[in-house]
């Protein structure tokens, strides 16, 4: 092979390893997009969930609300025994039993997945203004009852155009929520990791009293 060969070889070569980096560049470009719009398409897909969840919590106040203005039924009203002159009407079912499915993905969603606290460093430490929090918030019956509370508040709420999210972190969340993880909070004896189940509130019964 002449050098005059060699040479139009090499050029060849050379703009054979040119049109490759275009396409290259090319390819990375379109790789770009379509990243961007995959990132938009699961955007608008999160979009959509969070406003069906949203459609169904409004369902659900809905509902709550035309069982609460139901006429009552008359048999319902009637005496148990009719045997017993007034006799005391049957304990009106809890309308609203707390239900810790629910809560549990409540809970997770709504304060777990976004609020943001400054967590203590060690298991016993709530120094520098670092929360009380425990693992197993379940385990407190004072918190799920707050937790259940917030949770209905924020149904009533979410549905609501306007300010009605303001008034609910203004008015419920943030005031309960920090009274739960203040350190005489229903946590204050827990820490990362720990929970210590005989952290009970002060005996109130009076000496001697027998139910």
């Amino acid at each position: 092979m002449s050098p005059g060969d060699s040479d139009t070889a090499l050029t060849e070569l050379r703009e054979q390893l040119a049109a490759l980096s275009e396409a290259l560049v090319e390819l990375r470009t379109q790789n770009r997009l379509l990243s961007t719009k995959v990132e938009r398409v699961d955007a608008t897909a999160e979009r959509s969930a969070q406003g069906l969840d949203d459609f169904e919590a409004a369902l659900d106040v809905l509902a709550e609300r035309i069982a609460a203005s139901a006429p009552a039924d008359p048999a319902a009203s009637a005496p148990t025994n009719p045997g017993v002159a007034g006799g005391a009407a049957a304990p009106a079912p809890e309308s609203d039993p707390i239900d810790m499915d629910v809560l549990l993905g409540w809970v997770i969603d709504t304060i777990g997945d976004w609020a943001q606290r400054k967590l203590p460093r060690s298991p016993t430490s709530t120094a520098n203004g670092a929360i009380c929090w425990c693992t197993e918030w379940y385990e407190h019956p004072e918190a799920v009852t707050v937790l259940w509370a917030l949770r209905r508040a924020w149904l009533e709420a979410v549905v609501q155009d306007g300010a009605a999210m303001a008034v609910y972190f203004r008015d419920f969340f943030y005031p309960l929520f920090n009274i739960l993880t203040s350190p005489t909070g229903p946590f204050h004896a827990c820490g990362i990791g720990k929970h210590d189940p005989e952290a009970t509130f002060v005996p109130v019964i009076p000496p001697g009293f027998r139910p």
